[in-house]
């Protein structure tokens, strides 16, 4: 295999910086140009760090693809109890980590770090942003398919992990951080008496970025590939008289009856209720109160139902446990083949054609994996809040070796908070494409 011209750029931009940022649209390959410069620039020491799928099914996997033999036989995967990876650490320069157990390798020094999706530290006030500014490394390169995934807001915490979050304490991050917002973003809720936020960009996107825009390389996908049309398709869901009543109630006196039981929630638990009572059920503590029955799910899997008897294959995205339990409940009655991506064969198994639904949540299969030699369908029983875990999903399906037209299918409860996080995220795409229309 040979690499694209605009993979050998990517490699080219980054000789020329220690600290890269390559925001790279989904389907470019930006773990096998980074390979190659790993190939090409041979440090003594590499850190890895990815979301763990990606970090167990990825980045060796792909160097034994293109034929980097020496490169996959010195990665090691940081995986296990505390006391293997704590050994496995100590046995290999080459290391890839889970950005779950980055506090195993907090403080220590490498001659290359990479991070695998930067979006995972743009939270200033993380543990997981605090320990990988902790890091010690001559080269940082941040690689990521969505650098602004909810919003300007987002750009602190990357920017820390790549340049100064190591010359200061958590502390004096964060208190930078209020500065900064202060400075450039406007609470459109301030004063309304509610405990949220909505941070609006009042500083230019071109200026905000413009003391490390020579420090990004950007591509997209839409001028490089040729991926067959996606279509987007939303489906509302006319909820039952009594589902919509409980909806309202919650919605207007925090609290709402399921199976003949009240169930009572402050204002700052409500929104995030809202969305699982569309869904038919509610999370009270560390227990589920669910309806007796839930009209949006039936919806989905009557529709995946329909897909399946067309000889179609279905990726379905799902947001909560209960959720899921009820789906693969009602997926049973009709008889559907279906896995997830729990299961170690997954992949083959979709891909080959043996299963007709494979049921995920998005922060479990939104990176690095390749899906899109199984089905074109993508259904989404709930559509998330990150901007980020909606486009990489659906980039599992619409990208490079797709022989068909992608279809995206949004299911959401009529008059319900759904239609707002639609909306949210039409609008979050938007400062994206601005973004990558500012840098490419």
């Amino acid at each position: 295999m040979k690499l694209h011209n605009y993979q050998h750029r990517a490699i080219e931009f980054c000789r020329t910086t220690d600290k890269a940022i390559l925001s790279i649209g989904c389907g470019l390959g930006k773990t096998a140009s980074i390979l190659h410069y790993i190939d090409e620039v041979k440090p003594a020491s590499v850190l890895i760090v990815a979301p763990k799928r990606v970090c167990e099914q990825v980045w060796r996997q792909e160097s034994s693809k293109w034929g980097l033999t020496e490169i996959a036989n010195k990665l090691t995967i940081v995986a296990g109890t505390k006391a293997k990876r704590r050994k496995l650490i100590q046995s290999s320069d080459y290391l890839i980590i889970g950005r779950d157990n980055l506090a195993d390798v907090a403080g220590m020094s490498f001659d290359l770090l990479i991070m695998d999706e930067l979006t995972s530290f743009k939270n200033p006030q993380s543990n997981r942003t605090d320990a990988i500014c902790s890091i010690k490394a001559e080269k940082r390169i941040g690689l990521t398919g969505s650098f602004l995934t909810n919003g300007a807001i987002d750009c602190f915490g990357q920017f820390a992990a790549m340049w100064f979050g190591g010359q200061m304490t958590k502390k004096e991050r964060v208190s930078a951080f209020y500065r900064w917002r202060a400075t450039h973003f406007q609470d459109l809720l301030a004063g309304s008496g509610l405990q949220f936020h909505k941070w609006k960009l009042v500083t230019p996107l071109e200026q905000l970025i413009k003391n490390v825009r020579q420090n990004i390389f950007t591509l997209d996908s839409r001028d490089w590939l040729e991926i067959p049309e996606v279509q987007y398709f939303e489906h509302y869901v006319e909820l039952s008289e009594h589902e919509m009543n409980e909806y309202l109630k919650l919605n207007t006196m925090l609290n709402c009856t399921l199976d003949d039981e009240i169930v009572s929630f402050n204002e700052n638990q409500k929104f995030a209720k809202l969305q699982t009572l569309a869904d038919g059920f509610v999370y009270v503590n560390d227990t589920v109160q669910r309806s007796e029955y839930s009209t949006k799910l039936d919806e989905v899997c009557d529709f995946v139902d329909r897909a399946v008897s067309e000889g179609e294959q279905v990726l379905l995205f799902y947001a909560f446990r209960e959720e899921k339990a009820w789906i693969e409940e009602k997926m049973n009655k009709l008889h559907l083949k279906f896995t997830d991506v729990k299961d170690k064969n997954f992949m083959q198994k979709w891909n080959d054609g043996e299963v007709e639904v494979l049921l995920s949540h998005p922060a479990s299969s939104g990176h690095g994996l390749n899906l899109q030699f199984g089905g074109r369908i993508c259904v989404w029983s709930t559509i998330p809040f990150d901007f980020e875990h909606w486009m990489q999903a659906n980039a599992r399906l619409a990208r490079q070796g797709q022989r068909r037209n992608t279809q995206i299918h949004s299911f959401m409860a009529k008059n319900t908070v759904e239609k707002q996080k639609y909306l949210s995220l039409m609008k979050k795409s938007k400062v994206l494409q601005d973004f990558i229309d500012i840098t490419k």
